[in-house]
């Protein structure tokens, strides 16, 4: 029976992952933020899968954005897709590198970027055919060779173009474990000979993608109904496990392998954002239909846990990408609040992104200062946060000192700043783990429960760093870290 619960349990949540909805807001870029970047960068390169090259649900054959992106948008700068967006807004000449792809894994990444991976690598589905056809016509313009997946040739351009940027935006993931359990269940009708034409369209349309939540309820139906649901509820749950254990375990490497090639990169991550629970309808062909409302949109206790749900598989989606920015040191976005037709973005949703991304970009008063300092630096966050806000003072004009150690004068200064006190000290000795410790959770107790809580849960995260050495010395970098998540936003 419990076993019966889990399984059933996985193929709801797999459903809630790939349904469709969006908030509505205004398509407008922030540009305050826009004026402050303007001209940072030059080299943009846009990596990831079908969100980030820019393929838009609502597109047909008869709308201009869909002839000039030929559909798919492999390779091709999508007019109003977020990376276009976000190069004409902050780049003098508007240029970028796209070398997104739809279907693109984790897997697939770290194939391009990993010599030996594809000795080991047995996945059924690399390169899945939902996407190869949209790289049959690919060219590459310096060779005047196929930019196939997985060729030699390209695997070399993939890696120059990374090493040659400066900025870089990598949005992927729900391929890992959204699209992939839609391959699953295709291959499942077929192996039960579910034979029946309109059936066969069905498991054609789960091969391709994008699809909804009305098109996996409906395969669930179909599968029932050709008596294939009972093989359908036993693979689900494992299908999600691999999908979900490959991308929690390639998601260190493939950034590690960015870093590799380019280890003072800017790399923004995007987060995947909530499509699945509420929003606007769209019909097949593209047109806005009037929201539907449905038993969970009007009952609000159902909705609210709706809400919860899905927040709870967010945290699991995003979970390896916030990790790596404190591993890594690079920005993590936050995508929620993202628009979507199905399962992509509408033109508000890109902006929307763009936006985000913008927002989120390292400060110009900051980026490139410092000699010790880089986007790549797992502290740079947390320091540019110190930084812009006065906490802590660089070491010198082209030193901020990462890894030297905070001194007492460094500490009171920067609780000073915290509390808004005019004390000052000069004392040059070395902090110790308790004595920072200590002035953490005092300062944070004097600005509230929350701030507390934040404050004794940093602590312990400090004096387990430290392997309860309580007169260990903390350097400036952990220090901006600590001070950052108890005081931060």
């Amino acid at each position: 029976m419990r076993k019966t619960i889990k399984k059933t349990l996985a193929v709801i949540l797999s459903v809630l992952m790939l349904s469709g909805s969006f908030v509505c807001f205004a398509a407008e870029l922030n540009q305050d933020a826009v004026s402050k970047h303007y001209g940072q960068f030059e080299n943009y390169l846009l990596l990831g899968d079908s969100v980030a090259c820019g393929y838009r649900d609502e597109m047909s054959e008869n709308d201009e954005l869909w002839n000039e992106s030929v559909n798919e948008s492999t390779y091709y700068r999508v007019p109003g897709s977020y990376a276009d967006v976000l190069a004409n807004a902050i780049i003098e000449d508007g240029s970028m590198t796209a070398l997104a792809a739809p279907g693109f894994r984790t897997i697939e990444m770290r194939y391009m970027l990993e010599d030996d991976f594809k000795e080991e690598c047995d996945d059924p589905y690399l390169f899945h055919p939902s996407h190869l056809y949209a790289y049959e016509d690919q060219i590459c313009s310096c060779h005047g060779e196929n930019l196939l997946p997985g060729s030699e040739h390209f695997r070399e351009e993939f890696k120059k173009a990374i090493k040659a940027a400066d900025l870089i935006t990598l949005g992927i993931g729900g391929n890992d474990w959204g699209a992939y359990l839609g391959w699953v269940v295709a291959d499942i009708l077929e192996a039960e000979h579910v034979a029946d034409y309109y059936i066969n369209e069905m498991a054609e349309a789960l091969k391709s993608g994008p699809f909804g939540v009305s098109t996996i309820e409906k395969a669930v139906e179909i599968a029932h109904l050709a008596g294939a649901l009972p093989a359908l509820v036993q693979a689900l749950p494992d299908a999600l496990s691999y999908g979900l254990g490959n991308f929690y375990s390639n998601w260190d490497i493939m950034i590690q392998d960015i870093y590799d090639l380019n280890p003072d990169v800017t790399l923004m991550v995007l987060g995947m954002s909530d499509n699945s629970v509420k929003g606007k309808n769209y019909d097949y062909n593209g047109v806005e239909g009037a929201p539907v409302e449905t038993e969970t949109e009007t009952d609000p206790t159902k909705a609210q846990a709706m809400s919860l749900i899905v927040d709870f598989i967010m945290g699991i989606g995003n979970g390896p990408m916030i990790d790596g920015a404190k591993k890594f040191g690079y920005t993590y976005v936050d995508t929620d609040g993202t628009t979507y037709v199905d399962s992509h973005p509408d033109a508000a949703g890109h902006v929307h992104i763009a936006n985000k991304i913008i927002e989120a970009l390292p400060s110009p008063d900051v980026y490139g200062k410092y000699a010790d300092l880089f986007t790549g630096n797992k502290y740079y966050n947390d320091i540019e946060y110190c930084l812009t806000n006065g906490i802590l003072t660089p070491k010198s004009e082209t030193m901020f000192g990462v890894d030297d150690p905070i001194n007492k004068a460094d500490m009171v200064n920067a609780f000073n700043v915290i509390k808004g006190s005019e004390e000052r000290s000069d004392n040059t000795t070395k902090v110790t783990t308790v004595t920072f410790a200590v002035g953490l959770l005092t300062t944070a107790a004097q600005k509230g429960f929350v701030t507390f809580f934040k404050g004794f849960t940093a602590t312990f995260k400090l004096l387990s760093a430290k392997n309860f050495n309580i007169g260990a010395s903390v350097t400036k970098g952990e220090a901006a870290h600590y001070l950052s998540y108890v005081f931060g936003a």
